[in-house]
């Protein structure tokens, strides 16, 4: 944008003398006329710039892992005053209760230190909860799984667990499943986009162990029986899941199910959304009071998006009195002080 000196907008060329003196009116009138043409610039070069989306959460986590970083969060918390309004990004997130079986992964990694040792070991009590069905206490909470239809978008090392012991037990989960997306990889890109905006940050995290699904199931076995806990066996014929209350019948046990689990999925996990660790209390397993109110803006979301009195601001500066006009640019100019 060319900003005019004060003898180019009298029209002087080469010699100012030769000008005859205006007045401080006409002077005036042509600052004003100066400094509405620099606004009118402003405004347009704001529309041009601001013409497209800034994050698409259907391209996935990693692209919005790369977009949403250096995203101001008021951009991203703008649901309630873009285009649409809050109506078209407010959703639930429902709880339901599935088989484990019936579950997928997007993950394309199970680390064992993670899933078979803790079911094997029998540690946190998570081998007891696998048994019953319901929700496995991970080091941040305990908590449904959450998923994108029969997805799994959060919590692959608990329904590993569930897998590895009773694949047959019904699990809770947390669905996701919101206005404008595609797919799971959308609902990927939704979570994290969730976190940087409520939170600022959508940490992740890679897995402990070695991965299950580089894992054949004599690798699994072996893994299996030497974690094996002298509780698990017992526990395992009690419920009806081994017919001998040995080490090696558990460990036969564990590693056909996990020889069978469904996957891998096509994201690392260090592409995986971990909403607890986040800050989420519920690990994004329960609706956000934002997220219910649309006041998350995910879809499409712009820089006017933040508020659209903004529009209302450009056009009350053409209509604001010459006055009120006047000062700004004595402001802007340096010659009023405030």
């Amino acid at each position: 944008m060319a900003v005019k000196t004060l003898a180019e907008l009298y029209g002087f060329k080469k010699s100012p003398r030769k000008v005859k003196k205006v007045s401080s009116q006409a002077l005036r009138s042509l600052i004003l006329r100066e400094y509405r043409s620099i606004l009118r610039e402003q405004d347009e070069e704001e529309a041009a710039g601001d013409s497209e989306a800034l994050v698409d959460i259907n391209a996935g986590p990693d692209a919005v892992l790369s977009a949403a970083a250096n995203l101001d969060t008021s951009i991203m918390k703008a649901g309630k005053t873009d285009a649409a309004g809050p109506d078209d990004e407010a959703f639930e997130i429902v709880g339901d209760s599935v088989t484990a079986s019936s579950l997928e992964p997007t993950q394309s990694q199970v680390g064992t230190g993670q899933s078979l040792e803790d079911q094997a070991g029998d540690n946190w009590g998570n081998l007891d909860r696998a048994i019953a069905g319901g929700k496995l206490k991970s080091k941040t909470g305990e908590f449904p799984i959450l998923v994108f239809g029969n997805k799994i978008l959060d919590g692959h090392h608990r329904w590993s667990q569930f897998m590895a012991t009773n694949p047959g037990a019904d699990v809770t989960v947390a669905r996701l499943e919101a206005p404008g997306v595609d797919d799971a990889d959308g609902a990927l890109g939704l979570a994290h986009f969730i976190n940087f905006a409520l939170y600022g940050k959508s940490p992740t995290k890679d897995f402990e162990g070695e991965n299950v699904y580089g894992m054949d199931k004599q690798a699994l076995y072996d893994f299996a029986l030497e974690k094996m806990a002298e509780t698990t066996p017992p526990k395992l014929k009690a419920a009806g899941l081994i017919e001998e209350e040995t080490a090696e019948a558990a460990a036969e046990h564990f590693a056909s199910n996990m020889a069978d689990l469904p996957g891998p999925g096509s994201h690392p996990r260090t592409s995986m959304p971990q909403s607890a660790d986040a800050g989420d209390p519920s690990g994004l397993t329960q609706t956000p009071p934002e997220v219910a109110a649309g006041a998350v803006n995910y879809l499409s979301p712009k820089s006017s998006d933040v508020d659209r009195s903004s529009e209302k601001s450009n056009e009350s500066r053409r209509k604001t009195g010459d006055d009120v006009l006047f000062e700004r640019w004595q402001s802007m100019a340096g010659i009023l002080k405030g």
